[in-house]
């Protein structure tokens, strides 16, 4: 009975998405990387003593890199609007 309801349930989900604030989307970014953090991090630890901190770190370093990305296209964007 439960399996039944929690796909009644997905499957609702997907049908009728929950709706998010016009500038929300991008925030969505910030759970997807620390799922993608802990899941990485949990097929490479030696210990789970080690998890914690460097899921920390891979969570950071990987939000610094699309920070890094997203100002670099910004940057070729203003580039390209200003000579072109």
């Amino acid at each position: 009975m439960t399996a039944a309801l929690t796909t009644l349930t997905l499957g609702w989900l997907l049908i009728h998405p929950l709706a998010l604030p016009a500038r929300g989307h991008l925030w969505m970014l910030l759970p997807l990387v620390a799922c993608v953090a802990t899941v990485y991090r949990a097929t490479r630890a030696r210990t789970p003593h080690d998890l914690p901190r460097a899921t920390v770190v891979t969570f950071v370093s990987i939000v610094a890199g699309m920070a890094a990305i997203a100002a670099a296209f910004y940057l070729v964007h203003i580039g390209v609007k200003r000579f072109f």
